[in-house]
């Protein structure tokens, strides 16, 4: 059984021979190369170098492309702190002052996602076959506080309805981002 097929088969509940071998290796596979945590997370051609050398070196049954969970955070408006050997951070929240809940869905055209795409297409082409990519999505709760800050905790006593507004986007924008990973070249994203 080849890589990918078992890792497919352990997502499927099914025995396989061995257990499925997915390293994590985030932007500390820059230090692979001598790349900081901004250049493998901006640069797509540092970015498929970094990914093809994890590829090579830890022969994985699966691995992510990019891992940071502030993509949609910084299409969304929050404002990032980059460190050299960590994904960003939110160092601004655009709901610090007020929660409202935003209206807007990222496109594939949005942030970081045409780099994320690209790789993710040419890295599908050179390893595809013989290893599953994995896509890293923003969870609703995360991303709720990386908009509003903390006072989001202060939320949950205080205004616990638009809250839970600020949440049920906070999903659509999960489920939306989630797709235009996935989806096809040439394809729209639905709503």
């Amino acid at each position: 059984m080849g890589h990918k097929a078992l890792l497919l088969e352990t997502l499927r509940h099914h025995a396989t021979p061995a257990i499925p071998w997915v390293p994590f290796a985030g932007v500390h596979a820059g230090q692979l190369r001598g790349y900081s945590a901004r250049e493998v997370l901006t640069d797509e051609e540092k970015l498929l170098e970094v990914l093809l050398e994890v590829n090579r070196l830890y022969d994985p049954d699966g691995q992510p492309v990019v891992f940071d969970l502030q993509v949609e955070a910084e299409i969304l408006g929050c404002e990032l702190l980059w460190a050299e050997k960590a994904p960003p951070s939110v160092a601004r929240h655009p709901l610090a002052d007020g929660l409202h809940v935003p209206s807007y869905l990222p496109e594939p055209t949005d942030g970081r996602l045409p780099l994320i795409l690209s790789a993710t297409r040419r890295l599908k082409a050179m390893v595809g076959d013989h290893t599953a990519l994995y896509a890293v999505v923003c969870g609703p709760f995360t991303l709720a506080s990386h908009l509003r800050g903390t006072e989001m905790f202060m939320d949950m006593f205080d205004d616990p309805a638009t809250l839970a507004q600020l949440l049920a986007y906070t999903t659509r924008v999960a489920e939306r981002v989630a797709r235009v990973l996935v989806q096809k070249p040439g394809r729209r994203s639905s709503p």
